[in-house]
């Protein structure tokens, strides 16, 4: 059996290969650069209250503690006790006001360098729901994976992980069908691509059965003895789930009361006075205790201090000559050794693959979701076909009759409304989903927002597109539209310019208030847009301090452009199916409306700056959210 060795970003991986060149298996490599011993001390994180009262609250509060590699780590506490600010903390998510120190095998941790090194993954695991599992892997490793890795072992790698998760049968099934533990396992599988030598899970257990939170534990274990270092929170955990932990740390109201084996906390917490009821579970015994008044852990915390300092020094002692062995002989250090804070290329945010890659990578994911997806894209054809019928049916042979040419602008504003809602609610829907799967992604190093955003404003424009297309195939044509070439595709031209404006206005809604408030925000905002588009007040009769809302108003640009299309161009007379028609000359309609009052060009290019300024917006609202998942 022949192995071959890479070495990326820091992370040694040995993939061990038989005589058909086929990937066997991943593991970690070389525990001189991938094993990692992190240490905290005298930390402490506050956040900003919003009650007169108290300015600020402390979640930390000075702790110190060490997860160590080949150990499989679990942080337990009450409801509030700062578990996943910890880790988050750890992590490198959280920065702004925070105190203390954080090293990597000794040295003072660089974050950027650092976050290269550890996959974090939230309790609320966000995934693609109508991707596979398969290409959920594949999709992972070709976007993690670099340029040293060809295709043929990044399909392999897809395997190997699936069949050691357990997920070999589910690899066809959509990720928005697999159970709660297949959703587990497959969340650290997307990590487990890189082979990172930190994993960081909160509440990998949540909402999972004794059976299957029992098979996610037992996995980390297993994980953990390849050498990496796993940390993870867990909540009242069974006695048998307990077990395979080989550290504890305990926390209570922001303080630390325990770090350390799991097979000693028992004597720590009997030599200060609490002594463990036979046949009773060890975390339940311990959360009953940290839940106690604060006054009543005060020994308990001196000596759960007293051993992890011993530990600490023990710990420091059987690095140091391990430290001076490496500087000697040549060999690299470990990633973290390094501190490059003040060095400009550690700031430089660097990726696996290219940006010419991640888009193409993302491009694809995209197009994949959208042809699946039933709501943003085949409901949505499929009602702009019905609803186009139907308007068709209702205002037939309205646009060739002067007798009816009111109720033909009715007919023109009424389609413009459905294209706008129709577009712009769905985005709404859809959107903050996909926002959740970026954040984590784009956390974890994955890939650029610049990348993120461009693959999915092109993928989206085919349905933006095809919508108002299918609608117009019954709409124009029944309602007695003139059929000329050069009136179709102007008023074809709004269409699609409103249509991509209502799904840009959604997808700002989604990511700046989420799906339910996001429902309320886009008709209430859009009500002005309404009222002063030109249809229910001419917009000659429009107050002048109320004006400017006309003039920003993208609803109006798309009803004239939509007008001037069909009446614009010296149109002949209209045919009058009453003994007398008051108005028959197209002309004379726009002039009735007020209209016109810019050129056609001019109306398309309002919609289209609109379409500029909201994607910008939306852009902004992601950058923003990325800053303050890091506060």
């Amino acid at each position: 059996m022949n192995s071959i060795q890479l070495i990326e970003g820091g992370t040694c991986t040995i993939l061990r290969l038989d005589e058909d060149s086929k990937l066997l298996d991943i593991e970690a490599g070389n525990p001189a650069t991938s094993r990692l011993v992190i240490e905290f001390a005298n930390l402490s994180y506050a956040v900003d209250c919003d009650t007169g009262t108290q300015k600020q609250k402390q979640i930390l509060c000075s702790v110190a503690g060490h997860f160590r590699p080949g150990r499989l780590t679990a942080i337990i506490g009450p409801s509030g006790a700062g578990k996943t600010t910890l880790l988050s903390i750890i992590s490198g998510l959280r920065a702004s006001k925070l105190k203390g120190t954080i090293t990597i095998n000794g040295v003072e941790r660089n974050r950027e360098a650092f976050r290269r090194q550890v996959c974090y993954i939230p309790q609320d695991f966000a995934l693609l729901p109508l991707l596979t599992v398969r290409e959920t892997l594949q999709i992972a490793a070709d976007l993690k994976l670099g340029s040293s890795h060809t295709d043929h072992l990044r399909r392999r790698a897809v395997i190997d992980i699936a069949s050691k998760l357990g997920l070999l049968s589910s690899l066809d099934t959509a990720a928005g069908n697999l159970s709660g533990g297949e959703r587990k396992r497959l969340s650290i599988g997307i990590e487990l691509i890189t082979n990172p030598p930190v994993m960081l899970l909160d509440e990998p257990t949540s909402g999972l059965d004794s059976a299957a939170s029992g098979q996610v534990i037992a996995l980390l274990h297993s994980l953990a003895e390849a050498g990496r270092t796993v940390v993870c929170t867990v909540h009242q955990p069974g006695s048998h789930m307990i077990s395979l932990f080989d550290d504890i740390v305990v926390l209570s109201r922001g303080q630390i009361m325990y770090c350390g084996p799991r097979d000693q906390i028992l004597d720590s917490f009997a030599k200060a006075g609490h002594v463990c009821p036979q046949l009773c579970n060890l975390a339940e015994f311990v959360l009953d205790v940290v839940s106690t008044p604060k006054e009543n852990l005060k020994r308990l915390r001196d000596v759960s201090n007293e051993k992890y300092e011993a530990a600490r020094l023990q710990l420091e002692s059987t690095r140091g000559p391990q430290l001076k062995h490496q500087t000697s002989n040549g060999s690299r250090p470990p990633p973290g050794y390094f501190n490059k804070e003040k060095d400009e290329i550690s700031r430089i945010r660097t990726y696996p693959v290219s940006h010419c890659k991640q888009f193409l990578i993302l491009f694809k994911r995209a197009m994949i979701c959208i042809q699946r997806d039933n709501m943003l894209t085949k409901l949505r054809i499929v009602a702009h076909l019905m609803v186009g019928l139907l308007v068709g049916i209702v205002f037939y042979d309205f646009g060739s009759n002067a007798a009816r040419f009111q109720s033909n602008n009715a007919c023109i504003f009424t389609s413009l409304l459905f294209l706008f809602f129709g577009n712009a609610m769905p985005a709404v829907q859809m959107f903050p989903i996909e926002a959740a799967v970026f954040l984590r992604e784009h956390m974890n190093n994955w890939y650029s927002l610049q990348s993120y955003y461009m693959a999915k404003v092109l993928a989206d424009i085919q349905v933006q597109v095809l919508c108002p297309t299918c609608f117009l195939i019954f709409a124009y044509w029944l309602t007695g539209q003139p059929l000329e070439l050069d009136r179709i595709w102007r008023v074809w031209l709004i269409c699609v310019l409103l249509t991509m404006l209502a799904q840009s206005f959604g997808i700002a809604a989604g990511a700046a208030c989420g799906s339910q408030v996001g429902v309320f925000v886009v008709p209430a905002l859009n009500i002005p847009m309404f009222l002063f588009a030109g249809f229910f007040l001419r917009l000659g009769e429009v107050s002048a301090y109320l004006r400017p809302i006309c003039s920003i108003s993208y609803f109006r640009y798309a009803f004239e452009g939509v007008l001037q299309a069909l009446y614009g161009n010296s149109r002949k007379n209209l045919p009058c199916s009453e003994v007398f028609c008051p108005i028959r000359l197209p002309a004379k309609i726009l002039s009735n409306l007020g209209m016109p009052t810019a050129p056609f060009y001019v109306l398309a290019l309002a919609l289209t700056i609109w379409i500029f300024a909201l994607h910008i917006s939306v852009y902004g609202l992601l950058r923003w959210k990325l800053y303050r998942a890091t506060k």
